[in-house]
Formats: C-alpha cells, sequence, structure tokens
C-alpha cells in the first residue's frame, strides 16, 4: 500500500525559509487546498507536497536563488543599521533648546494652556476635567509645566517631525526626550524631579539630572503671588 502523501502548508514552507518569489517561482500552485483548523472562516490554506518541495530544494537553481536572497537581505539590514547608525549620530549633535522665562509666568501659561485644551475636549467630546488652578496638586502643576515647556517653549516638536518616517527613530526618539528632559532641568531646577519621572515612564530608565543650588524661590515664590 503506497505511503499517504504529506503536504506542507504556505507558513510551514516559510518557516524552511522559503519566500513568496521562491514558491512562485520553484513550486507555482498549490496542489490542494484545505480548511483552516484554526479559524474556520479564513481563506482556505494552501498546500504543497512536501515530496515536490523537498525536489526544489535540491536543484541548483534553488540554491543560488536562495543564495542571492540571503545576501539581499545581509546587504538590506546592513543599510539599516548604516541608516540607523546615522541618525543616531546626527541626533547627538542636536541641540534642544528651552526658552528661559520667569518660571512664575510660565506655570501661569502651562496652567491656561492645560484649561484651555481640555475645555476644547469637553465641547467637542464631552471630555470631562477638573481646571487647573495656583492651587492645584505642585506635583501636577509640575506635570504640566513641563509638558508645556515642552512643546511649547523648545525645539522639540520641530525635531520630533525630523524623525519621522526615518529609521531608527524609536531609538532616537529616546535620546532626543532625554536631551529635551535634561535642557528643562537645566533652565528650571524645580522641575528636575518631574523631568526624571517622565523620562523613567518613556524608556524605562532612570535619569538623574543635575540639581543646581539655587535660591529658593521658583514654586514657592509662584504661590505667594496675589491671585488674578
Amino acid at each position: 500500500m503506497p505511503d499517504k502523501p504529506q503536504y506542507i502548508s504556505k507558513a510551514g514552507l516559510k518557516e524552511r525559509g522559503w519566500t513568496d518569489t521562491g514558491i512562485t517561482k520553484f513550486l507555482g500552485p498549490c496542489d490542494k487546498t484545505a480548511v483552516n483548523p484554526h479559524y474556520r472562516k479564513a481563506a482556505p490554506m494552501h498546500l504543497f507536497l512536501v515530496d515536490r518541495v523537498v525536489a526544489a530544494e535540491q536543484t541548483d537553481a534553488y540554491r543560488q536563488f536562495t543564495e542571492k536572497n540571503k545576501n539581499r537581505v545581509t546587504g538590506a539590514k546592513k543599510a539599516v543599521k548604516t541608516k540607523k547608525e546615522r541618525l543616531l549620530e546626527e541626533l547627538m549633535g542636536w541641540q534642544i533648546n528651552v526658552k528661559k522665562k520667569k518660571y512664575h509666568k510660565v506655570v501661569r501659561n502651562a496652567i491656561n494652556s492645560y484649561n484651555s485644551f481640555h475645555h476644547m475636549l469637553n465641547v467637542e467630546r464631552g471630555h470631562e476635567y477638573i481646571k487647573a488652578s495656583k492651587n492645584s496638586d505642585p506635583e501636577f502643576l509640575h506635570r504640566i509645566t513641563v509638558n508645556y515647556l515642552r512643546h511649547n517653549l523648545s525645539s522639540y516638536e520641530e525635531r520630533l517631525d525630523d524623525l519621522f518616517g526615518k529609521v531608527g527613530k524609536t531609538e532616537a526618539y529616546i535620546i532626543l526626550n532625554r536631551k529635551i528632559y535634561e535642557s528643562i532641568a537645566k533652565a528650571y531646577p524645580d522641575l528636575a524631579e518631574e523631568c526624571e519621572r517622565q523620562m523613567y515612564r518613556k524608556s524605562g530608565t532612570y535619569v538623574e539630572f543635575e540639581k543646581p543650588v539655587i535660591p529658593q524661590r521658583m514654586f514657592e515664590s509662584y504661590f505667594s503671588l496675589p491671585r488674578r
């Protein structure tokens, strides 16, 4: 009694190193189709005779094809690595400048910006929020002030646009954020701890920014100002 024919799926072929181009070139149409056992509503599985696959793999033409394909993949990976290295090298030279203004004015602007943005969301989507004020929790005010500085008083947004669509942008994004938080902490030392918290949330790595010794003012002095 002859052995029962053995079949392999397209997914199985790819595990053996086959590509879509190779399948089309050396195997052509599948030998039969079958219902997907995991997802019955999915498209039928394309199955190929194992004997035919093995025979194709032993031909010189297929071996030459796979060797060329391997070289192309290696070359493509090398090109990606080079682009990534160039981007990161370029990024290391970027200067992220943060505008230095009176701290109480920056906090006031951050509060106004936060309330304006969330009011707009409330009008458009019914988004509920608690209005920020100078009497809000200090940690919350630190957070929205850092966010305000990052997006409105620095070149962060412009540099972020420069990364769009580039190879290596994930790693570059972490470096860019470290640069902006470092610049904010340097310009506004009272916000250094908040910069460290935000950096940790984005990268999973704790970074301690330098905290220069300064007179005790800034945040405390803001709260002593008369209400407007």
